[in-house]
């Protein structure tokens, strides 16, 4: 019975610590752009339109969601010298999110037999028959064990979703797309989703070709 208890015991404890290190993992930033255009000579910009239906609206794509972005991206481009013009601006902004399942999967060792964390010997004051102890193998002889209780690995699949968030920018007169940066990362629910957004946003565009001017 001890021996299927710390069997699960383990290999709970290991599928905790990958579900903390899958949620707590920092979202990814990339982008590419247009190599062969002059981004000095744009200086305005306006929003693509998006139609929304709050029936149809997913839990990432709505307008809420569509609003913080919208104001995170205008910020970061004004912090760059560009301005709002509805009538003719440069250049077009659109973005789009899109929300996919995934499948992590997770191998957890299978022991033979548990290992004795609690074996107190009074007379030493040490916890004699602990792994961690200094009588162990492990620090005597340098070798893990006398016998191996790992006996195999059971593998857990652990589903989760994995949001992308995408700007593009495109050129309103040639209608190309002049630069492209997305952000892809695991996604719990709006409210996390939404607090990643200012973080996510910003480190999209340290990645534009036109930085944010140096203040004397």
């Amino acid at each position: 019975m001890k021996s299927v208890f710390n069997t699960l015991f383990f290999s709970s404890v290991i599928l905790i610590v990958a579900l903390g290190f899958q949620s707590c993992a920092p979202t990814s930033v990339y982008s590419d752009y247009s190599r062969s255009t002059d981004f000095k000579t744009y200086s305005s910009f306006a929003w693509l339109p998006k139609n929304h239906d709050p029936k149809q609206d997913s839990q990432f794509d709505n307008q809420i969601v569509e609003t913080n972005i919208k104001n995170l991206a205008s910020g970061e481009l004004k912090k760059r010298g560009f301005k709002i013009d509805v009538t003719a601006p440069d250049i077009l902004v659109d973005f789009h999110v899109a929300v996919a399942n995934k499948v992590d999967h997770v191998s957890t060792p299978v022991y033979s037999y548990p290992y004795n964390y609690n074996n107190y010997n009074a007379n030493q004051g040490a916890y004699t028959n602990n792994m961690y102890s200094y009588n162990n193998s492990y620090y005597n002889n340098n070798s893990y064990l006398n016998t191996n209780p790992m006996v195999s690995y059971r593998t857990q699949d652990i589903p989760y979703e994995e949001g992308t968030l995408t700007i593009l920018l495109i050129d309103r007169k040639s209608n190309q797309l002049i630069w492209k940066g997305w952000s892809v990362g695991t996604v719990n629910d709006e409210q996390s989703f939404e607090y990643e957004l200012p973080d996510d946003i910003r480190r999209l565009f340290k990645q534009f070709p036109v930085p944010i001017p140096k203040t004397k």
